[in-house]
């Protein structure tokens, strides 16, 4: 059974921005929640900021070497994979944690935003298994044809 969405480098843009966008807003709700007075300073609540900042880097290095000419070299469709698989354990995993923080907090807007970042990082970890997807598809055509999606259609296009 095939996924419907396609497996190319503009469906991956795409989701790349939608989870830009929505990591950055994690970022700062957890920053808000940490800096709330009614929060407990446990490992559990500064988790998201490594969290997020990790996912940042995972998504730098894929769109400039996705999309910048100058570091396409470096570019790897394996290890674009491999950064989404484990991108998608980490969100799955601060889901869980911040649901373990967010019982021991003291204050209301404290549980308010924990409950935001849970939705979030929930989203989150759907959109990185989305993004699995894609990669691991656009891995496999790699693999059996030697160029990424758009290129070999690019390539058969231009022949005709």
């Amino acid at each position: 059974m095939r996924f419907p969405i396609e497996s190319t480098s503009k469906n991956k843009l795409r989701l790349d921005i939608a989870i830009c966008s929505l990591v950055a807003l994690t970022f700062i709700l957890i920053i808000a929640r940490v800096a709330n007075k009614g929060t407990p300073s446990t490992r559990s609540n500064t988790w998201g900021i490594a969290v997020c900042l990790k996912s940042a880097v995972f998504l730098a290095y894929q769109l400039v070497t996705g999309h910048v000419t100058r570091f396409k070299r470096w570019g790897s469709t394996k290890v674009n994979k491999i950064l989404t698989i484990i991108d998608t354990v980490f969100w799955f995993a601060l889901f869980i944690i911040t649901i373990l923080g967010t019982s021991s907090s003291h204050s209301t807007s404290s549980r308010a935003l924990g409950a935001i970042v849970i939705i979030l990082a929930l989203v989150l970890c759907a959109l990185d298994c989305v993004q699995s997807y894609i990669c691991i598809r656009i891995r496999k055509h790699y693999k059996l044809y030697g160029v990424l999606p758009e290129e070999g259609a690019m390539k058969n296009s231009g022949s005709v």
